[in-house]
């Protein structure tokens, strides 16, 4: 699931529950944490349901928060206690529709104080902390920005990018959320193809005009599927140019689509190897080294010159 897929279900949810009194938590007894819950947020107010990166945050006016993160895919819904209460207003709905084939029994029930109830599904990772303290759990506290923060330009993009690059490719510094936060493998690779980059290249080999083509990529794609999914769209309907293509041809250059993972710990990228060639890594006095090997080969009688 996506930055984006998060950033409209919290809006939906703060629509719906967002100031909101709990008047009830109802977990499985076998359920971790269940009497956390139970304890400290029911007959609590809901002060904000907000996203960062893939991460849902509820704030409670006592000053605890949910931290849900979807291990897995996870299902919301969201119904009237009474059945005779119009759907207009968004319960009654189900507001999360990518999820509909989640088919676990439910994880936690939020009955609130105007007859609506939430219901979340599926196994997700659920952090209660200390508002106070939320940023600084290990999962939260290197967060970056997310793709829609008004404040991140293009400049900014490029100088995180460099900044926390390392030794490590093009595919995995994208993917790092310290980066910016809630990117996808499928908006990686094809904001990707969109620069002409190959997934193995090294950040300090990316001009300054390709890494305007990424973020510009990166930023209509992330406000595309933002709305796609308040609509009840998936990503997977968003146009691709590359992503989970293998074997078919470029729609540019009709070279076959390949994969590969970029890294031993890279998760697989898709792009086109003529589109996206690899680039020329620069060597000492600016020789290749293919050439300079033959060469030595030829001037010592068989043996490398050192």
């Amino acid at each position: 699931m996506e930055g984006p897929e998060v950033d409209a279900l919290s809006f939906r949810l703060s629509t719906l529950a967002g100031r909101q009194w709990v008047d009830r938590i109802d977990v499985p007894t076998n359920r971790w944490q269940a009497n956390v819950l139970l304890k400290h947020c029911a007959g609590k107010r809901i002060n904000q349901i907000y996203s960062q990166g893939r991460w849902l945050l509820w704030n409670f006016s006592h000053g605890v928060s949910w931290a849900i993160y979807p291990l897995k895919r996870w299902r919301w819904s969201a119904e009237w206690l009474d059945e005779n209460q119009p759907a207009a207003n968004g319960f009654n709905d189900n507001i999360n529709p990518l999820t509909t084939h989640v088919g676990r029994r439910p994880l936690m029930r939020i009955t609130l104080e105007n007859g609506g109830c939430l219901t979340l599904s599926g196994r997700p990772l659920l952090l209660v902390l200390p508002t106070e303290s939320l940023y600084r759990h290990p999962s939260l506290a290197n967060l970056g920005p997310k793709l829609s923060d008004e404040f991140l330009t293009d400049e900014i993009w490029t100088r995180r990018l460099r900044q926390l690059a390392g030794d490590r490719t093009i595919a995995q510094v994208i993917m790092d959320e310290s980066v910016v936060a809630g990117i996808s493998n499928q908006t990686k690779c094809e904001m990707l193809f969109a620069a002409r980059i190959h997934p193995s290249a090294r950040v300090g080999a990316i001009n300054a005009s390709q890494m305007r083509t990424m973020f510009s990529t990166a930023r209509q794609r992330a406000d595309d599927l933002y709305h796609a999914t308040l609509q009840g769209h998936a990503a997977r309907e968003l146009p691709r140019h590359v992503y989970d293509r293998a074997g078919e041809p470029c729609g540019f250059c009709s070279s076959t689509i390949v994969a590969e993972r970029c890294g031993r710990d890279g998760l697989w990228s898709w792009f086109c190897p003529q589109c996206q060639s690899i680039p020329r890594q620069p060597t000492l006095f600016g020789a290749d080294p293919a050439v300079c090997s033959t060469q030595e080969m030829e001037s010592g009688g068989g043996i490398p010159v050192r």
